[in-house]
């Protein structure tokens, strides 16, 4: 049972996909569940890479990648300690935009392992 307290079975079913996608890639990520957010850290770095947020209907992915390089991308909503780590929000919305959020945590990661 899933600790992510503010998900669905939807969103649940989703971030399972997207976890197969990542674990796919062979990349050296960890993947955490705390009680409203979920994460991948990098294992080289010890650094988290990207925040998820799943709720009923949607996932919200905070990434290290900057909005402006990026058309998927908007400008993290959160505080700005917050948006200096993690600038840019990807907000997943249905099952096809599973396949963009996955490609989003790989940047985030080659990002954080060139810092």
């Amino acid at each position: 049972m899933s600790t992510l307290v503010d998900s669905s079975e939807k969103t649940l079913l989703w971030l399972s996909k997207l976890r197969e996608i990542v674990k796919e890639q062979n990349l050296s990520l960890v993947y955490k569940e705390v009680k409203y957010w979920a994460s991948f850290k990098s294992a080289e770095t010890n650094r988290n890479i990207v925040f998820l947020h799943p709720t009923k209907n949607q996932i919200r992915l905070f990434t290290k990648i900057d909005y402006n390089d990026n058309n998927l991308l908007e400008p993290t909503p959160a505080t700005q300690k917050w948006a200096e780590s993690y600038p840019s929000i990807f907000t997943i919305r249905n099952e096809d935009m599973i396949i963009s959020a996955s490609k989003l945590i790989m940047e985030s990661y080659s990002i954080d392992l060139s810092i």
